[in-house]
């Protein structure tokens, strides 16, 4: 196929639907259809189906859709291999190329979790969530983390997503101008951390999807209206209109907008802190400031992981360690939103996410997973070495 004349984006919809998600995958599709490509913006789907054991492409267009759209059909892919997510990229690069590209995961999620080859847990009839992919039941297992597909019954772990986004940014000579992730609790410290080389900015949820997952309708078409605009302003009009979809729906959901370049003065402030909690153990007081604050903060997947400014902005008010209190305030300083800064942009609907703030971290109060230890965060920031000391003592 001929490459088309390079157009202002390119969207790569990677749709892994080996799974129980299959009903929303149509829906998604169908909805991208109602705004469709344009000479400024190209919308490419790649979709694997646990119906028929098919892989299909799509180059959508206005009113067309799933029975229209398909320009590719070729055998059960397995997206847990990330050749199938470089080679859809890649392809997808070279035929419809843009100026700036927009690649979207789309699956359930675990957030940064690796575990056992286990199957997805089946949703519930009747459910309105998108189930996070992993339990923590089992304790002893190598690699999960998203992208899960029930026919091979694999998944992108960490390292490969980051291997695969970091192939194509060479390759390309650029980073991707925006990921999003269409999948549950992605949007954490940790997953930012490991795809910073590669990606420019990334959109996603602290909390559980619901099933409708993002409005694609809604989003394209900010896209297709204002195609010249920069991918920080794209991206944190994804989230306004993911946050718009859901009111009045009485469901409970967060987004946001992470500038990856400047994650780093997180980190840098969040090691610091971890540092000071560290040296301020010989205190009990600590220890109770640190479980009154961890109860306070929201939490979400089973309560192993936190809101991150919620948790500094409680340890800051209940620690009574100097260096503890003011390395919380300054961590605090860096989680604010703003234009210049590592979160752009954030929004949330219900009680239960009232107190967040757009990223979490791995907190739980037990057993820690030992695949946390080979992510990229937990060497470069002693936030890890205060969790194996904290839950350990």
């Amino acid at each position: 196929m001929k490459p088309t004349k390079k157009a202002k984006w390119t969207v790569m919809v990677y749709m892994a639907e080996d799974n129980n998600l299959d009903s929303a995958a149509l829906r998604d599709i169908a909805e991208m259809a109602q705004v469709g490509s344009s000479k400024n913006v190209h919308i490419v789907v790649q979709l694997d189906r646990d119906k028929d054991l098919l892989t299909r492409r799509f180059y959508i267009t206005r009113a067309g859709g799933y029975e229209k759209d398909c320009i590719l059909t070729f055998d059960e892919a397995n997206t847990g291999d990330p050749k199938t997510l470089e080679n859809f990229i890649l392809w997808t690069i070279h035929t419809y190329p843009a100026r700036r590209y927009f690649l979207v995961l789309w699956n359930h999620g675990g957030g940064w979790w690796e575990e056992a080859r286990v199957k997805a847990p089946a949703t519930p009839s009747g459910s309105k969530a998108r189930s996070p992919l992993f339990t923590t039941s089992l304790k002893d297992d190598p690699n999960r983390s998203i992208a899960y597909d029930d026919t091979s019954g694999d998944a992108l772990d960490n390292q490969e997503l980051k291997n695969v986004l970091s192939r194509v940014s060479q390759k390309i000579g650029k980073k991707i101008d925006i990921l999003g992730m269409d999948a549950c609790l992605m949007n954490m410290i940790e997953v930012a951390y490991q795809l910073k080389d590669s990606v420019q900015v990334m959109v996603g949820s602290e909390e559980e999807e619901p099933f409708d997952g993002w409005p694609y309708h809604r989003i394209l078409q900010v896209l297709k209206n204002r195609p010249r605009c920069w991918p920080t302003t794209i991206a944190k009009m994804v989230v306004n209109e993911y946050i718009n979809s859901y009111q009045g729906k009485k469901e409970t959901v967060t987004q946001s907008a992470l500038n990856l370049k400047r994650l780093r003065n997180i980190v840098q402030r969040l090691h610091a802190l971890s540092l000071q909690i560290i040296s301020s153990f010989t205190h009990d007081a600590s220890y109770r400031a640190i479980g009154s604050s961890w109860r306070k903060a929201p939490k979400f997947f089973w309560n192993n992981y936190v809101d991150l400014y919620s948790f500094a902005a409680n340890l800051r008010l209940r620690s009574t360690h100097r260096r503890v209190k003011k390395d919380a305030a300054r961590l605090i300083r860096a989680l604010k939103p703003g234009r210049r800064k590592a979160i752009l942009h954030q929004g949330h609907l219900g009680q239960k996410v009232k107190d967040t703030h757009g990223i979490s971290v791995y907190f739980p109060l037990g057993w820690i997973n030992p695949k946390y230890r080979e992510l990229d965060f937990y060497k470069d920031c002693n936030w890890g070495k205060f969790l194996d000391r904290y839950l350990i003592t």
